[in-house]
């Protein structure tokens, strides 16, 4: 099966106007249900539309967003799609083509099949300008069969990672990592070297390791200490010590092409939430959190 064999010429949006996502997506419903006959339409099937919005982010760095209503009684799979001039806004990723799969409850697997396709025709600015360009090109599936039997390939890491992750070298000092942590509101900062070549990676229990003498460790409990007093080293050594000196160096990584299932099983297996995604040549070219996998894949 094809993408195009999914796509109705008569649900695809073009528009120039500045919309709001509820509006948006009230077109997209509003073409599909005048062809399609759903068992739910109109305000019912935008609110539920905007209930999945709710619980987590549908929309990708390449500027595609793809919202999903899984529907009971419905035994088939619909597309519709919006070219959008002026892009919509989610939460800071600009949205330039929206998406809608409405499939039954049982096709997890079209779906998500269905987004590997579609995340890997974003990336090609080319195609992506002549869809919006034309759109009975479409229809006819000229852009989806030239990716051939795209939509049989399983997403990847790289279909949803974050592609430009925050990094930092390891000639830091402690304060810039502190306030990198701190002001970005993350846990873990891949470490790079000028050639953007992945080295390793330091995360906040490292650092917080600073500030607890070695004797500690060696202790069974600590709960009669009822001070910072041992953490103070910790700010005495942040303006000496680099990130080189508390990093990690012999951290796991991911390539890019790792599937979801093997990603959530090493997550697992070695208790990390996170991990850095590095190519054939040790560049690093992106991150991946267990996050990223529930809000994009399982919730989506």
């Amino acid at each position: 099966m094809l993408l195009s064999d999914l796509l109705d010429a008569k649900s695809i949006l073009h528009e120039s106007r500045i919309l709001s996502k509820e509006q948006v997506y009230r077109l997209l419903v509003d073409k599909i249900c005048h062809h399609r006959r759903l068992p739910i339409c109109g305000e019912g099937l935008v609110s539920l539309i905007l209930e999945r919005d709710a619980e987590s982010s549908t929309a990708y760095p390449t500027g595609i967003s793809i919202p999903h209503i899984r529907m009971e009684g419905f035994r088939d799979t619909v597309v519709g799609m919006a070219f959008l001039q002026n892009p919509l806004d989610y939460e800071g990723t600009k949205v330039h083509l929206v998406c809608l799969v409405i499939t039954d409850r049982s096709s997890s697997n079209i779906y998500l099949n269905l987004v590997a396709a579609l995340l890997r025709l974003s990336k090609d600015i080319g195609i992506m300008r002549e869809f919006g360009r034309i759109a009975g090109w479409l229809c006819r599936g000229s852009a989806f069969t030239q990716a051939g039997d795209s939509d049989q390939k399983e997403v990847t890491i790289a279909d949803i990672m974050v592609s430009e992750p925050i990094t930092i070298s390891s000639e830091a000092k402690l304060t810039e990592l502190e306030s990198i942590l701190c002001s970005r509101n993350i846990s873990f900062i891949p470490v790079v070297d000028s050639n953007n070549r992945y080295l390793g990676e330091v995360n906040i229990l490292r650092l917080l390791k600073v500030g607890v003498p070695d004797f500690l460790m060696m202790l069974d409990n600590v709960s009669f200490l009822r001070s910072y007093e041992p953490l103070e080293k910790l700010f005495e050594q942040e303006d000496l010590l680099t990130v080189g000196e508390i990093m990690s160096r012999d951290e796991d990584f991911l390539s890019p092409d790792t599937s979801i299932p093997e990603a959530v099983f090493e997550m697992i297996q070695h208790h990390k939430r996170f991990y850095s995604v590095v190519d054939s040549s040790h560049k690093l070219v992106g991150v991946v959190t267990a996050s990223d996998i529930f809000r994009k894949v399982i919730k989506a």
